[in-house]
């Protein structure tokens, strides 16, 4: 009598195991999110005071946003030294961002608000941001300062500005 009630008990947990392995190999291969997952974000960013990041965050995605000063992209310029990657040759980015300051225009730098340690979101200290979950920081151009551990730079997206830079629009 126990035998068979633990070869039932047995039979069962395959079952269930089998239906999980399924489960996990159809959602790799069937993408079920909703279509506009895939297209352009656009994120309003007029109103941005200077010098303060914003995380904006839309559907999946979150990416933060830095209006710098004149004061901030001439500290950012010089202080190279406390930098793991300072012109960013271990980083992802687009090639119009392959620069000492990271970004498409000087006043403006735009990044995934993930950090690179631990892939945990982003806070904001003044001049610097860090990672809510671990030891990285990072100064306001995503490069990752010195510390006890190594890690990258941050993700830099693809994105686009209107004309006027009230639309940041970026593609994933």
């Amino acid at each position: 009598m126990k035998r068979s009630g633990l070869h039932r008990l047995t039979h069962y947990f395959g079952l269930i195991f089998g239906a999980a392995i399924l489960y996990v190999l159809l959602d790799f291969m069937i993408d079920l999110r909703p279509a506009n997952v895939h297209s352009s974000y656009r994120f309003n960013i007029e109103g941005l005071v200077l010098d303060q990041a914003r995380i904006l965050r839309q559907d999946n995605l979150s990416v933060l946003v830095i209006k710098r000063s004149i004061e901030t992209i001439n500290r950012l310029k010089q202080g190279t030294v406390n930098l793991q990657d300072p012109e960013s040759r271990r980083s992802h980015q687009p090639v119009f961002a392959t620069n000492l300051l990271r970004s498409m225009k000087a006043e403006y730098f735009i990044s995934y608000a993930i950090g690179t340690d631990f892939g945990c979101t982003l806070e904001v200290f003044e001049h610097s941001l860090g990672e809510s979950c671990g030891k990285a920081r990072y100064d306001f151009a995503g490069r990752a300062l010195k510390g006890e551990n190594k890690f990258q730079n941050l993700a830099i997206p693809d994105y686009t500005f209107t004309n006027n830079f009230n639309t940041l629009t970026i593609r994933p």
